[in-house]
Parts: structure tokens; C-alpha cells; sequence
């Protein structure tokens, strides 16, 4: 193994090969100007933020230097920006609007782009109060012969949007927009499935089911359109609707273009958006604003920073001079006086890391010209400035973590609090990626109906119908333990038997370098004091929830409840997926066990409800825990228990090797007694640390030594693993047979449980003990505690024995029997063998998997996809909102 890191942006695609447009005339149909003056987010008007500050010039002269052939500007319910390039005679335009509409049944908002328009036919809108009646709006646009097209289709305005109503919109409108610029190109795939679906009977069965006739004749017949929908020179001409034509004869005419568009001539083509397009979008905007509003009331120093970043978004602003900057800077110093200047980590740390970052991208540094915006400012690259931010922000978390190390050790309040406004402001810099990220997946549920409800039995459209994609988000994977051991053979058998399953971790450790398992490098990580192979970490928000939206998983599966796992719920609600999780791990006993204190534990409890209990189902690896689950307030009814499973192809007594032990020599020991073939091996594996109860452990050893030297008995006990507790461990053991090997790896690990007899577990914390069964599977009797899973995986009296967790005085009577009764010892451990062949990992897996299935169809059914027939349209999904 091998510590891997995901850098997404990192894979090359080779490009696909340009098409020729030569022979096409072009058109983007989608495209605002200054005179979109409306804000973008109901939260942005608070502030007076505008959607868009592109002057109209500006869209033409772009538009033109990107191939478009005619150019047309579709404001928002206004054509003030358009006609001021009609009015001035601008060659191949055509004035446009994006009006708005609304179901005068529920008030769900529609946008409709219209072409052609003139100042007569807006005021006619108004006038006629067609905003408020979309089938009044759609038979006046059939009376005017206004060329059309339906806006993002499939874009959830007001929550109110549904497969009703794009049914009816079916009915009503010419034109569809097949690709937008700004919105996910999963709609693209689902608007051109209903519109090909569409033919005379499915027309004729929707106007019957609605009661409603459809306005255009031939309304199976559907014009499709392409925008880039761009508020910020960003986008425009990079999405478009094409018509070909003859060699040498392009459309000159915009009306005569769009006439063909409604006829079914036309393609719609380009980009479709994401994420980072519309972050950059938003970002752009946000920059104008502060350009114009923010600036000129900052002072020099303020100014020359501003000025640095605006360029990435192409916006011109006033840089203080050389002379000015030093006279700001004299006359700060001297009014501080003998005063320290006190400024937060994170701007030294801007200071600091831009440069060096920023020359990785001379492509980007090239877009900083003010006469760059015809081609594209520098947030128009929009790969490159995603993978930029990405770069960015990990060197600012680096560059701070030792001063926050620093500050939190000296206990420096200041410091803490600097440190923290800091990390806060870098989080707050992230916040367009990952709005941007939940806005281009609010429609999910819309896209999953719209293909079930469309889909052919047996096609694989439905949701029902194509394989289940789980993403597993874990923030322990590197380490020696249980956990890691179930995510890795999950993984592998995910890999084996064709199941698309994701693990993502964010760690410095090492973890197998599989294609299923994406290691994202922390932005900040560090060793838990006494838990060197424990990490505290900062994953990469946005990079982990951009690997997702990639994705697009089905199920989100959270193994663990530190930071890595917070990442993941953050992914379920971003994708709108359940969410499931397994509880590894007893952590109100473990804080228990460590601290000792009533308010630690109760605190931990508040937090392990609060994680889980969104959660669609919990696992736990036994049923004893269900129990425990439903003491944190947690509904029983979710809670189930998975599966035990165990790899006996690894764990197996195979690997037994009599020479092994012998051949360590001295290695290992507290007291220089080296062991031979014969002696007795008493063994434990796991972390070295309180929470295992190992104090007990040491204990029960210390009688069993004394009672095996009074009666001659040959046994060592070995502690494989390492932790916080060993030195203390091997300071209570140094007069006794041990021997502490540290972490031992692969098929050493397995000769090493082969080459035992007996393994003790102590831990009263285990939710399942993986050890237990990997021991057992190995040929050894095994003694466990009557508290936490491991005794459900032992047969007592058979396999090993359940013993009181607080007992050291009976745990030592069955030890010394077993270490003096070789026939009774290779008998358990031969049963113990034998009963795990029937507890394999592939049933163990089957029944993980099994149980995310039944869990994402209950998601499905919730959102009335359930099994279909004939390709008939379920009523659950196309009810009537009255």
C-alpha cells in the first residue's frame, strides 16, 4: 500500500474532436445584458446586487468574436437592453425576452424566450396580464407567430414544478431549449427523451388526460434551442442553436432563422453548465458589485488587494499607485506608533501563496489584460479556475496550520480567534462552489421521474432499472483495525463482483492504491496527542463534493462521524440520496472509558443522535448494539445488523507456522525470555489503548503468568498493534512472559494468528470485534467479555468463552486451563475454524449490499417511482397540484 491522493482534474481526456460549424448558421439564444437588472438570489436584492452588468455591446462584440453568425440579447421581462442595438442597427440581431409565466392553477413559475419581439408586443403582456395565465400567454404567442422556446425545461423555479406540468407544457408550447449554458446537462438528456417520446398517440393520451387541446398544429413536432443563458462575458457562444445550410449561404435574416427553428430544423448544441460555471457566474457579478460599490471606499492598501483579485473576473478597478501605497503604509505606521500591526493569518498567508500558486497558470495569469473580456476573462476557463481555487485553498490551509498549532498549544486566545476568523473567511470563499453544487442538483428527483416515467421496460432509463451506485465516505482507512479491514473487503468485493462502489477518505496514511478508492489530500491534518496513528483532519470540501456531482451516486454510505464523514452527509443533501451508516464503534463507552467524566460521555451521546438520526437506516455490526442505539434516542426501526463476515482465504490455519514465534528471537519482549515451538501463545490485536480495556487485560495476564510459572506452564502473551497505552503497558507486564510486536501487516498477520492458540479480547466497547472472527477463523480459542458484539461471534463453550468484563480472577482459571489442556485447546480452536467457513465475507457483502438497494427503492418509492408497465406514466408522479 501506498499513500494515494485524488486529484480529479489531474485524469486527461483527450479532447473529442471539434466539429466543423462552417456549413451551420449559429445562434446563441440565450443571453442577458445590464438590463437584467433583477437580482439572481431573492437574498442578493437586500443588498441591491444585480444578476447581470455585461453591456449589451459587450454581448454582441463577444457573441461575434466566438463564431455566432446573428446575436440576440433575452433579458428578463424587459427589452431595454436589446433594443438599444436594434435602434442602432446592429447587423444579424433580433431583440428577445425572457418572460416570465406562471400555471394560473398553483403559480408555478415558467421562463419562455421569445424572439422578434417589439416594444408593442412587451407592452401587450402587461396589458393583456398574460404573465399570470400561461395558456392565455401561449395561445397570444400563436396569434402573433412569436418564434419560442420553453426555458430550461426541467429548472425547479418555486418548488412547485412537476411532470403535471411539463406534461401540459407538451400541449402549450413550439419550442423547447434543449441545452442552457447555466443549468446541468443531466436536464438535456432528459428533455430530449420526452420530446423524442413524443408522437400523435402520446399527444392525443395527454390531451385527453388533461382536458386540454394543444395549441400548435402538429404539436408532436418540436423546435429545439441552445443558450448559454450567461450573465457575466463568461459563457456567450460556447452553447447555441445551429441550422445547416448550403455551402456558402448562411442565414442572414434572425427571423427567417427562428421560423425554421419552430419548423423542427434547427440542433441545439455546446456546453451545458455545472458547477463551477455557475460559481464563476456568481463570482463574476459579486465582483462588479464590489468594483462599483465596495472599492471606493476602501483605503489604499484595501484597494491594491481588491484590485489583484478582481482580475481574475475581468473587472477594471482604480490600483493605487507605487507612491500612494507607500504613503498609506507610512501613515498606518505611524499612527500605530509603537504598536504591533495586528492582521488576520489568513492575509499573510494570501501574501504568501498566490504567486507561487498563480505561476503553475500562466494560461489564467494571460486573462488578466482588461481587453481579455471579447475572449473570456480568466473565471471563463472555468476547468482550470476550479483546479486554481482547489490549489489556492489547500496552500492558505497549509500556510496557516502551524500558526493555529502555535496558538492553540500556547493557548494564545488571540491567536485561536485570528485563526479561526481566518479559516472562516476561507470557507466563506468556497461558498459560490458549493451553492453552485446544490443548485445544479436540486432538479435530481424532477430528472429521476421524468426517465422512469418515460422509460420502456427493460430499456435501463428507470432508476429501477440501472445499477446502484453507493459512494462510501470513511475518515479511517489507513490505520490497523476492524474498520478499515470491512471498508477494504467491501471495496474489493465491490471491485470483484461489478458493484459501483466509491470509498472516499481524506488521510496522509497509506491506503490501497484500487480504482474505487479516492484519497483526497487534507487541507490540514495532524496526529491525535498519544494516538499517533489516529489524524485530525480537514478534507477538501469542494473537491470531494465535485468528485460526487461527478459521480452522482445513489446512496451516500458514512462509515465514521468524524469530519470526513460530516463531508459526506453534506453530499446526501447536496444530491438529495439517503443516507445510511454503519456504528463501528461504542464512543460514548470509549469517552467513558478515557475521561471518566458524566459531561464528556452525555455530550457525546447529543452528538452521535444528532449524527446518525437523519439517517435513512444505521447498521450495526451486531445486535447488541441495537439496543445501544435506541438508548442514544435513535428509532429502532431503522436501526438493523449487518452480517458478520470474515476473509478465510486470509485468515486461515493454514498460515501456522511453528517456527515463526521461535525465530523472532528476543524480539518484542519485556524480560529476554525468548519462547520455543512449544510454548503457549495467548494473543491480542487491536489498538494499544484504555478504551480496549486493556488495564483489564493486564491484569488477567499478570495472574495467569504467576499461576503458569507455579505450575510449569510454557505461555507468552503477544500484543500486536500499538497505541497511547503501550509503554505503560509494558511498564505493568516487564515482570511477566510478553512480547509487543507493533503493527504487523498481510500474511505476516496471518501467520501470526495461525501460529497462536489462544486470542484474549477484553474490549467491552467493540460494536463487532473483526478480530474475533479473524482469530477464530485462524484456529484459535478465543475469550471475549459478556459487553459489546464480539460475543455474538462465539459459540460458548464450543468456539472460546463469554466471560464477565470485570472478572480478572475467572478469566485467568479458563486461561491457565486452556494454556495446560492441549487436547480441550486444538479442539476449540478446530470448531472455532470450522464454524467461520460459513460466515464468508461474499454473504457478508451480499447482505451490505442488499441492504442499500432495499434503501435507495424505499427513496425511489417516496418519490412515487415504483415498478411500471408498458411505459405508461404513473399517476403519483403526474398528479394534479389543485
Amino acid at each position: 500500500m501506498t499513500r494515494q491522493t485524488h486529484n480529479p482534474t489531474a485524469v486527461q481526456i483527450e479532447p473529442k474532436p471539434r466539429p466543423d460549424w462552417s456549413r451551420w448558421t449559429r445562434i446563441d439564444a440565450h443571453c442577458h445584458s445590464n438590463a437584467s437588472d433583477g437580482p439572481a438570489l431573492r437574498a442578493l436584492g437586500v443588498i441591491g446586487i444585480p444578476e447581470c452588468y455585461s453591456e449589451p455591446e459587450q454581448v454582441y462584440d463577444q457573441a461575434r468574436a466566438r463564431g455566432m453568425d446573428l446575436v440576440t440579447i433575452t433579458d428578463h421581462d424587459t427589452i431595454a437592453g436589446a433594443m438599444t442595438l436594434k435602434e442602432r442597427g446592429f447587423e444579424g440581431f433580433i431583440v428577445g425576452e425572457e418572460v416570465t409565466v406562471f400555471f394560473p392553477e398553483d403559480r408555478c413559475k415558467l421562463h419562455v424566450n421569445v424572439w422578434d419581439m417589439t416594444p408593442e408586443l412587451h407592452e401587450e403582456i402587461e396589458t393583456l396580464g398574460l404573465r399570470d395565465d400561461v395558456y392565455a400567454f401561449c395561445h397570444w404567442l400563436r396569434d402573433r407567430s412569436l418564434p419560442h422556446a420553453l426555458a430550461h425545461p426541467v429548472y425547479v423555479q418555486n418548488g412547485k414544478l412537476s411532470m403535471w406540468h411539463l406534461e401540459r407544457c407538451c400541449l402549450l408550447f413550439r419550442g423547447f431549449e434543449i441545452v442552457n449554458g447555466a443549468h446541468s446537462g443531466t436536464h438535456r438528456q432528459s428533455v430530449e427523451r420526452l420530446l423524442q417520446w413524443l408522437d400523435p398517440e402520446r399527444i392525443r393520451a395527454f390531451s385527453i388526460k388533461h382536458s386540454l387541446k394543444p395549441v400548435f398544429d402538429q404539436p408532436w413536432v418540436k423546435g429545439h434551442t441552445g443558450g448559454s443563458d450567461d450573465h457575466g462575458l463568461l459563457n456567450i457562444g460556447r452553447t447555441f442553436t445551429a441550422i445547416k445550410n448550403a455551402p456558402g449561404e448562411k442565414i442572414t435574416d434572425p427571423r427567417a432563422f427562428f421560423d425554421l427553428v419552430m419548423e423542427g430544423c434547427s440542433t441545439a448544441s455546446g456546453d451545458a453548465g455545472h458547477a463551477s460555471l455557475l460559481a464563476h457566474q456568481l463570482t463574476t457579478v459579486a465582483s462588479h458589485y464590489t468594483a462599483r460599490k465596495l472599492t471606493p471606499d476602501m483605503d489604499a492598501g484595501q484597494r491594491y488587494l481588491a484590485s489583484k483579485l478582481l482580475r481574475f473576473a475581468g473587472v477594471p478597478t482604480d490600483t493605487p499607485s507605487k507612491k500612494r501605497l507607500a504613503w498609506h503604509m507610512a501613515k498606518r505606521k505611524l499612527l500605530l506608533g509603537k504598536r504591533k500591526s495586528r492582521s488576520l493569518p489568513i492575509t499573510k498567508a494570501l501574501r504568501e501563496t498566490i504567486g507561487p500558486v498563480l505561476e503553475k497558470y500562466p494560461d489564467l495569469r494571460e486573462r488578466f489584460s482588461p481587453d481579455m473580456w471579447v475572449t473570456g476573462s480568466a473565471l471563463s476557463q472555468h476547468d482550470r479556475m476550479a483546479e486554481f481555487a482547489d490549489d489556492l485553498t489547500a496552500a492558505l490551509s497549509k500556510a496557516m496550520a502551524s500558526g493555529a498549532l502555535d496558538a492553540a498549544r500556547k493557548r494564545d486566545k488571540y491567536g485561536i480567534v485570528d485563526h479561526l476568523i481566518s479559516y472562516t473567511v476561507l470557507l466563506a470563499a468556497q461558498v459560490p462552489y458549493v451553492f453552485s453544487l446544490f443548485y445544479q442538483n436540486k432538479e435530481r428527483e424532477l430528472v429521476e421521474q421524468m426517465n422512469h416515467s418515460l422509460a420502456e421496460p427493460g430499456s435501463g432509463a428507470s432508476a429501477l432499472e440501472r445499477p446502484m451506485k453507493v459512494a462510501l465516505f470513511t475518515d479511517t482507512l489507513g490505520d490497523i483495525n476492524g474498520v478499515c479491514r470491512f471498508i477494504q473487503n467491501a471495496a474489493e468485493h465491490a471491485n470483484r463482483t461489478g458493484r459501483e462502489l466509491d470509498v472516499i477518505t481524506s488521510t496522509t496514511f497509506d491506503v490501497p492504491e484500487w480504482g474505487n478508492i479516492h484519497n483526497f489530500e487534507p487541507s490540514f491534518a495532524t496526529s491525535i496527542p498519544k494516538y499517533e496513528n489516529l489524524q485530525v483532519v480537514l478534507p477538501p470540501l469542494v473537491k470531494m463534493l465535485r468528485h460526487v456531482d461527478r459521480t452522482q451516486p445513489d446512496v451516500i454510505h458514512i462509515s465514521t462521524p468524524g469530519p470526513v464523514g460530516l463531508v459526506g452527509y453534506i453530499a446526501a443533501k447536496m444530491l438529495r440520496v439517503p443516507v445510511l451508516g454503519v456504528y463501528h464503534t461504542d464512543f460514548p463507552a470509549y469517552i467513558d472509558h478515557l475521561f471518566e467524566d458524566h459531561g464528556f460521555t452525555w455530550a457525546t451521546k447529543r452528538f452521535m443522535h444528532w449524527f446518525y438520526n437523519p439517517f435513512s437506516a444505521i447498521f450495526t455490526r451486531s445486535h447488541d448494539y441495537i439496543d445501544s442505539l435506541e438508548g442514544l434516542g435513535l428509532d429502532r426501526d431503522k436501526c438493523l445488523s449487518l452480517q458478520p463476515g470474515v476473509d478465510t482465504e486470509i485468515f486461515d490455519t493454514r498460515f501456522a507456522d511453528a517456527d515463526y514465534f521461535p525465530n523472532l528471537g528476543g524480539e518484542g519482549e519485556v524480560n529476554n525470555r525468548t519462547s520455543s515451538r512449544e510454548t503457549v501463545r495467548v494473543l491480542y490485536v487491536g489498538r494499544v489503548s484504555v478504551e480496549k480495556n486493556l488495564p483489564m487485560l493486564v491484569k488477567v495476564w499478570k495472574e495467569t503468568d504467576k499461576r503458569c510459572k507455579e505450575r510449569g506452564l510454557d505461555a507468552e502473551l503477544v500484543i500486536v498493534g500499538d497505541g497511547p497505552y503501550r509503554k505503560e503497558m509494558e511498564k505493568q507486564l516487564k515482570h511477566t512472559r510478553t512480547r509487543f510486536l507493533g503493527f504487523r501487516h498481510g500474511e505476516e498477520l496471518s501467520t501470526i494468528y495461525a501460529s497462536a492458540d489462544i486470542f484474549a479480547f477484553t474490549s467491552t466497547t467493540d460494536t463487532l470485534g473483526q478480530v474475533v472472527m479473524e482469530a477464530q477463523a485462524s484456529g484459535n480459542a478465543v475469550l471475549v467479555t459478556d459487553k459489546g458484539g464480539p460475543q455474538e461471534v462465539v459459540h460458548r463453550g464450543k468456539t472460546g468463552y463469554v466471560l464477565p468484563h470485570d472478572k480478572p480472577g475467572l478469566w485467568a482459571d479458563r486461561l491457565v486451563e486452556l494454556i495446560a489442556n492441549d487436547e480441550a485447546r486444538e479442539q476449540m480452536g478446530q470448531r472455532a475454524h470450522e464454524a467461520m467457513q460459513s460466515m464468508t465475507l461474499e454473504d457478508s457483502f451480499d447482505h451490505f449490499w442488499e441492504a442499500h438497494v432495499g434503501a435507495w427503492h424505499r427513496h425511489l418509492a417516496g418519490m412515487g417511482i415504483r415498478p411500471i408497465e408498458g411505459g405508461s406514466i404513473p399517476a403519483a408522479i403526474t398528479r394534479d397540484p389543485s
